[in-house]
């Protein structure tokens, strides 16, 4: 009896030191695998290595990087893990490849890179996605609502803590700004002005790239510079996207287009709270009447990151226009709905 008990005992302290050994590795190797393997950004790869201490160490969770951060990046720890090894889980080729070596996916048929001889579209299909088209605005836009453009007045100013978060098929982010949520920016710009006449300061400066954790530090002299130089907007919007694999919970169907939806994100302890959620639940009504279903509601945090610069005016907020699951089209047609409740809001008063 005795000799099973030690048997048993020395049985678990072999699996305990094999569990230290292999963790100990982990952290050996991981950041030396990162390193070799970089993403587009380095900080990328940082908050990919601050997730794994996280799992392991919750402590770090609380002590390296603050909430937004952590939950508002997208990264997968096995997605991220298994393109160590060059496998992706969408596309089943790469793991049969590492099975049969002499299968070369990249002589596989792909359809999306077969090239068709180049030919003319028949004029009358032009002509029927045009049509389309210009019905689909008329149901989105109200003449009504518009007034005479004052330039020299704007009344919205939108900017992007994180620029360089994309939409498929582009990578979770990228430099190139008409691939982000910049170019729903430009779309959210170009609609306010020329159909509803609200000037709009649209800034573009990328806060994001090479120091994701100091996003939130660089935005803030953005946004304080506008700040002093026109005293206030009746509405300054943070435009980001959210981190989801999944499409379907931040994808609808309006007017027969896909959209990507859109949601609230606010900052409770804040001292200007009150203020901002009225303008956030303001244009949450406006929403649920016009285009039911479009809004994703809330996202409530304690304080965010520096209050997402919501203590800096009664009117900031932050949107976040569908997530890195959606295609770029999708979160671009969005910004026509949402150019329209913001209308609603501004010139239907």
């Amino acid at each position: 009896m005795k000799s099973k008990y030690v048997l048993k005992k020395r049985g678990k302290n072999i699996k305990k030191l094999y569990i230290l050994f292999l963790i100990s590795t982990l952290f050996i190797i991981l950041p030396v695998v990162v390193k070799a393997n970089p993403n587009k950004y380095s900080e990328k790869n940082n908050m990919f290595y601050i997730q794994v201490l996280n799992k392991s160490i919750p402590l770090a969770k609380a002590t390296v990087f603050d909430e937004e951060n952590l939950a508002e990046n997208s990264f997968n720890i096995k997605r991220e893990l298994l393109k160590l090894f060059s496998i992706k889980l969408e596309e089943p080729l790469t793991i049969i490849e590492k099975e049969m070596a002499f299968i070369d996916t990249s002589e596989v048929y792909n359809e999306e890179n077969y090239k068709l001889n180049p030919f003319q579209l028949d004029e009358k299909y032009v002509l029927k996605e045009e049509q389309e088209k210009k019905e689909i605005d008329k149901k989105i836009h109200n003449p009504k609502l518009k007034k005479k453009l004052n330039k020299s007045k704007p009344e919205v100013f939108i900017y992007h803590t994180h620029s360089t978060e994309s939409y498929k098929p582009e990578g979770n982010f990228s430099l190139d700004l008409n691939k982000t949520v910049c170019s729903v920016g430009d779309v959210l710009t170009k609609e306010l002005e020329d159909n509803y006449g609200i000037s709009v300061i649209h800034d573009k400066t990328v806060h994001d790239a090479n120091a994701y954790a100091m996003s939130y530090e660089r935005s803030s002299v953005t946004v304080d510079k506008y700040l002093k130089k026109y005293g206030d907007f009746k509405l300054i919007i943070d435009l980001h996207r959210d981190g989801l694999d999944n499409p379907k919970p931040v994808t609808t169907t309006i007017n027969g287009e896909n959209v990507a939806k859109i949601m609230f994100v606010l900052a409770k302890k804040n001292p200007h709270y009150n203020k901002n959620f009225k303008v956030a639940s303001t244009l949450a009504e406006i929403s649920n009447k016009l285009f039911p279903g479009f809004g994703r509601g809330y996202c409530f945090y304690e304080y965010g990151t520096r209050y997402f610069h919501q203590n800096k005016s009664n009117n900031s907020i932050l949107i976040e226009v569908g997530a890195n699951s959606n295609k770029l089209q999708e979160a671009r047609n969005s910004a026509k709905y949402l150019a329209r409740i913001i209308a609603e809001y501004i010139n239907g008063k």
